[in-house]
């Protein structure tokens, strides 16, 4: 088997939505296909299609990784099948450990179409390809999910904060993720406390982001003690992600959990999180992105150094609510999906045929990714 061809395009994500941190109005990411000769079996196309929150990242794809991919003579495994691995080791030839940023999102996005192209060749979802390969044939039932929503608008006001909440609970999701940390701790409470009417004021179905608003400890304790009475579910992203001093002092301060790691983008930052950040493995949640952290290889690894650190699988709640994060989750039996789950939006929701009830998400069968059931995306990749 080989690599045939590979497409690239950098596709708009605008929005009027915003976080703490960052507007949406000028995001991007890469949609990429890579075509495979996969022999009797003809020319089969893997998809991928960045994580939100990074850029587009065509120049490092077109200029650096999409060429080291295109000269590998045989992409063929032991099994007879795609092997991924031997793609993404052919990336990552000549790179200096270090320095991950937008490089780890570059080969993430490759990485995944090479995924997606494996599954297809296997006649088989994703999920359970990762199950075969990584888990010893083990995979979640159905898949623990939450929606994540309740950004902030030009116009938003608290009444339309919760109706796109009310929203969210009518498509089955019991626990909420709502965006935080942009107007002060009264405006954060107010938010709050008009989410939580809606969940019968139990704070366990309910997490805050605040995008990495804290810079000192004195605004983390501030906020611990405006959140603590709420019980929630976790408090997301609290302070800059290297900033593992901070992060300790507000472990050793507050009693909930926290929830950190979208921002870092390799085995080695995470090992640096889980060693210096002060996290507790029987509370806080490990949030690395399997797309903006060089892909499905290197986050197969970031699970082994997890276990062998003794932190367990429910802990680990991939980031960004991508189709490939929810094969990861479920064939890795990972502790949560992260669902983008207002439907108009490109990354909203599952593919087709997958069904939401109680807080969990059935399985898809779709060979690959099923980037073509999911309608917004693959409005886009068919271009490619």
């Amino acid at each position: 088997m080989r690599i045939t061809d590979i497409r690239e395009k950098a596709v708009s994500l605008a929005d009027p939505m915003s976080n703490a941190g960052i507007s949406y109005l000028q995001m991007t990411a890469s949609a990429v296909a890579i075509d495979i000769d996969a022999g009797e079996k003809g020319t089969i196309t893997g998809y991928g299609f960045s994580s939100v929150g990074r850029y587009a990242q065509s120049g490092l794809i077109e200029e650096r990784f999409a060429p080291r991919l295109r000269v590998v003579e045989d992409m063929t495994g032991a099994d007879g099948g795609l092997d991924p691995v031997r793609g993404w080791a052919a990336m990552m030839a000549n790179e200096k450990p270090g320095g991950d940023g937008d490089r780890a999102g570059a080969v993430g996005v490759l990485d995944m179409s090479l995924w997606d192209a494996a599954a297809k060749i296997e006649g088989v979802p994703l999920w359970r390809l990762l199950s075969e390969r990584y888990n010893e044939d083990k995979a979640h039932d159905r898949v623990p999910v939450y929606a994540t929503g309740g950004h902030y608008y030009p116009d938003g006001d608290l009444t339309a904060l919760t109706d796109e909440i009310k929203g969210y609970l009518d498509q089955g999701y019991e626990t909420i993720k709502i965006k935080c940390g942009q107007h002060g701790l009264d405006d954060d409470c107010a938010r709050i406390e008009a989410v939580l009417a809606l969940l019968d004021n139990n704070g366990a179905r309910l997490a805050v982001d605040v995008n990495c608003m804290c810079s000192t400890s004195d605004e983390t304790q501030a906020m611990a003690d405006a959140y603590a009475p709420y019980g929630l579910a976790w408090i997301e992203e609290p302070g800059h992600p290297h900033d593992f001093e901070l992060l300790t002092g507000l472990t050793a301060y507050y009693d909930g959990a926290i929830a950190t790691g979208e921002n870092l983008f390799s085995m080695s930052e995470t090992y640096n999180l889980m060693r210096y950040g002060g996290l507790r493995a029987d509370k806080d949640l490990i949030q690395v992105d399997p797309a903006l952290s060089y892909g499905v290889v290197e986050y197969a690894n970031i699970v082994r150094l997890a276990e062998a650190g003794d932190w367990p699988r429910s802990q680990m709640v991939p980031h960004a609510g991508h189709l490939l994060a929810f094969h990861t989750v479920a064939g890795l039996q990972l502790g949560a999906h992260e669902i983008a789950a207002r439907p108009d939006f490109l990354l909203g929701g599952l593919q087709a045929g997958v069904e939401i009830s109680g807080g969990a998400a059935t399985l898809p069968e779709t060979p690959g990714i099923g980037f073509e059931t999911h309608e917004q995306l693959w409005a886009v990749l068919a271009d490619l």
